[in-house]
């Protein structure tokens, strides 16, 4: 008995896609989180992986917020090779900040610090500052022949400062650290650090979210 053509199509794709691998992006413990204006970020959050919150810090009333760039700090990066690698990856994460606080409607402006200057005005705002202090390739030929079972993993580490503009001070910190990793194929460093990227920005721009609607930081 002949196996009908649709089913066959299907099994085709599943196939394919098996070998394609599947792309994901998971969230880690952070690693010695940053301080900053003396607040650690130490309790766990539903989104975004340690978060420390200042006494009064009330995200709703701010109508503007200014991105910066993130450098990035890791020291574990071995040549001029990865320090090449470590400036064109960077901007990528202020980027994924910019786009997912617009997309979270809580600003009226989101302004990236790399495309305009920011001149304060009467409106209250807020300062996104920070570093990516964990950036790793990983290794491609490892992910190629693990696959699924996670060794060669691409990593990236946000320490992020949340400022008033008006008065300097630090209202909040966090520390959230992605992996990434792919099937067969291995998978491209750039791909699955801009989605460790994208799941850092994505982990902020919800918690700021729950926090304008009366939600403290935590599980």
């Amino acid at each position: 008995m002949r196996t009908p053509l649709a089913v066959r199509i299907r099994v085709a794709v599943v196939l394919l896609l098996a070998m394609a691998g599947c792309s994901t992006a998971i969230q880690s413990d952070p690693d010695n989180p940053m301080s900053a204006g003396g607040l650690t970020p130490n309790v766990k959050d539903q989104n975004v992986g340690l978060v420390a919150m200042a006494p009064g810090f009330d995200v709703s009333k701010y109508k503007v917020i200014v991105v910066e760039k993130f450098p990035v700090t890791d020291r574990e990066l071995k040549d001029e090779g990865d320090r090449r690698f470590a400036a064109k990856m960077a901007p990528k994460l202020q980027l994924e900040l910019v786009r997912r606080l617009k997309d979270s409607g809580l600003f009226q402006r989101v302004v990236n610090t790399s495309e305009a200057q920011y001149q304060p005005g009467a409106e209250p705002a807020l300062r996104l500052q920070g570093a990516i202090t964990r950036l790793g390739r990983g290794s491609q030929v490892a992910r190629y022949f693990a696959g699924i079972y996670g060794i060669g993993r691409a990593r990236a580490q946000a320490d992020m400062r949340l400022i008033d503009v008006s008065s300097g001070r630090v209202v909040m910190v966090t520390a959230d650290r992605w992996l990434a990793n792919v099937g067969w194929f291995g998978g491209d460093d750039e791909d699955l650090l801009e989605q460790s990227f994208d799941g850092i920005a994505e982990s902020l721009a919800k918690l700021l979210v729950r926090m304008s609607k009366g939600e403290k930081p935590g599980k």
